[in-house]
């Protein structure tokens, strides 16, 4: 019986929603955070750079959803590893990975995680619809123009409705244990035409503008970041955009039996009239 579960990235995109879900599913559900500033009974502090608390912030889970800010990156794949130490030694049931598509990278991280001796579920998932919303093209939806590497490669965008309940389903429930789920929309579109029907929705110009990688590391280093994330970017988008993940997923259909949210009615749901 899965009764406490700790999410890691409560407060993200998707770690928010998956830990709403599990508050309505009577489910003591512990959320981490970074700093210690407003911190209430539910949340927990957690670095990925220092594992001096992890005992403590482990204890008495039955369950962790694992949300690492980039499991891409060269350094990922030695901190789950660690996690998964830690959590074996704190008696935790189950752990769940979210992971991406088509990414080679990020092999590693999932293969620690099928190893680490525990029940095991790794969800990977397409990209968020709600990148539209909340995340990478937000604000080039509202200023009129969203810049981005995709040029002509479609993707089966994902609702985090779906995701969050697919990874609430898979934190409960030992018959999702040992899967591995791709987790898409059910249709495909590339970039520019996601957005022209944003655009369309909102009955406002809003152009898409395909640029190569070196073109984007030098708007992503004009913007603040650092060079050497600029060019982590760049690298892992470039992995995923080839095309590779012009494919539909089945995970939705496998874990909750229902056809996935159509991209339409977010557009329609999330887009008012200008």
């Amino acid at each position: 019986m899965i009764k406490n579960v700790l999410v890691i990235g409560g407060a993200g995109k998707s770690g928010r929603r998956v830990v709403e879900k599990l508050k309505s599913d009577e489910i003591n559900v512990y959320s981490t955070v970074r700093d210690l500033k407003n911190v209430t009974a539910d949340e927990l502090l957690f670095s990925w750079e220092d594992t001096n608390n992890w005992p403590a912030v482990l204890q008495g889970q039955d369950a962790v959803f694992i949300v690492h800010p980039d499991t891409s990156t060269p350094e990922a794949q030695d901190q789950i590893k660690a996690l998964a130490g830690y959590a074996k030694n704190a008696a935790v049931k189950k752990l769940v990975l979210l992971s991406g598509r088509g990414q080679e990278s990020v092999l590693a991280c999932e293969d620690v995680i099928q190893n680490s001796g525990l029940r095991w579920t790794i969800v990977r998932s397409a990209w968020f619809n709600q990148n539209f919303t909340e995340g990478h093209f937000s604000y080039g939806i509202q200023n009129g123009e969203v810049v981005f590497m995709a040029d002509t490669a479609k993707e089966p965008f994902v609702d985090l409705d779906d995701l969050s309940d697919v990874v609430v389903a898979c934190l409960l429930h030992k018959k999702h244990d040992g899967e591995i789920y791709e987790v898409t929309g059910d249709e495909l579109f590339t970039f520019k035409e996601a957005v022209s029907m944003i655009a369309e929705q909102m009955n406002k110009l809003v152009e898409y503008r395909a640029v190569s990688g070196d073109v984007y590391f030098d708007l992503l280093v004009q913007h603040g970041l650092p060079a050497d994330v600029a060019k982590h970017l760049v690298f892992a988008f470039s992995e995923i955009l080839d095309g590779r993940n012009q494919t539909i997923g089945d995970g939705v259909q496998r874990v909750l039996e229902r056809t996935p949210k159509k991209f339409t009615f977010f557009v329609q749901k999330n887009f008012t009239l200008a």
